[in-house]
């Protein structure tokens, strides 16, 4: 890569500093979570991955297990290029999904087809999420559970939507439906921007690491979060679809661990926010 990166790892205790905060849960008219904007533990960040499982998702696993992090992962059942409910990606990538689960990873619902709610009427909303959990649990049985954790497909209507009409019909049917987590403004690591010449959804020929526009692509998904990791609580957006996003993982962890960050997940931000698990949360929400 281009940029300048240390090659040495400096490797730190995890130092937990998920006491409970005391933080009214009626901080949003939508759905209780973490919004860009909330407080977040410091020198913390939440590695966060969306669109999956694919291809990838495996090697990403396998950057984490060595770096001994876990992260959330919001999943899509019927997605991907070529997934339908009957040759989904919850079938294709069951074992990737128990090993998620195994490794101790938090894992989210990212609705069944990854459509925008902002367009969507409230029983459509509903739809996709039960749709996905339903999925979920039909193909990892045992191994599955509940997906209490959210995060919207493209963020919508939480970014970059202004209009608060939408905001307020979409914020009411996701109530009582689980949890929201987006993602802290400024660390969308821009993974998904574009496909560039050396990278594609799925393992083959396509991909080439060494393309220059697949190294230009790293450089610039490392340079959009490595600047501004300034010692604050950091949830970073990135897509375990792209095979450039795997390979670059291990530099930005390098970085923040450089910084004297941790890593978390969504379910250890529900402890230290609320001081409760998510499911001890959900219980509490639907009373």
């Amino acid at each position: 890569m281009k940029t300048t990166i240390s090659l040495s790892v400096l490797l730190l205790t995890y130092c937990s500093s998920f006491e409970p905060a005391t933080i009214s849960r009626a901080d949003h008219k939508g759905p209780i979570g973490y919004y860009a904007g909330d407080p977040l533990p410091p020198k913390t960040a939440f590695l966060t991955f969306d669109d999956g499982p694919s291809d990838w998702t495996s090697d990403v696993l396998d950057v984490l297990k060595k770096e001994n992090i876990k992260a959330t992962f919001f999943v899509c059942g019927a997605w991907l290029p070529k997934a339908s409910t009957k040759g989904n990606s919850f079938r294709k990538y069951k074992t990737v999904l128990v090993r998620m689960k195994e490794e101790g990873h938090t894992i989210g619902n990212h609705t069944l087809g990854h459509q925008n709610f902002a367009y969507m009427s409230p029983k459509k909303i509903e739809s996709q999420l039960e749709e996905n959990q339903r999925l979920y649990q039909n193909e990892l049985g045992e191994y599955s559970g509940k997906l209490i954790w959210i995060r919207p497909p493209f963020g919508s209507p939480y970014i970059k939507t202004k209009n608060e009409t939408v905001r307020r019909r979409v914020s009411s049917a996701l109530q009582g439906k689980g949890f929201i987590f987006m993602w802290t403004k400024e660390f969308d690591s821009t993974d998904s921007k574009e496909w560039v010449k050396g990278e594609w959804y799925e393992k083959g020929a396509k991909i080439n690491p060494d393309h220059e526009k697949f190294k230009r692509k790293m450089d610039r998904i490392y340079n959009s979060l490595a600047s501004k990791a300034e010692g604050q609580g950091v949830v970073i957006l990135f897509h375990d679809t792209h095979p450039t996003t795997k390979e670059v993982l291990p530099f930005i962890i390098e970085k923040l661990r450089s910084e004297g960050y941790t890593f978390a997940t969504a379910e250890d931000y529900t402890r230290w926010r609320w001081g409760k698990t998510s499911e001890e949360l959900s219980e509490e929400d639907s009373d």
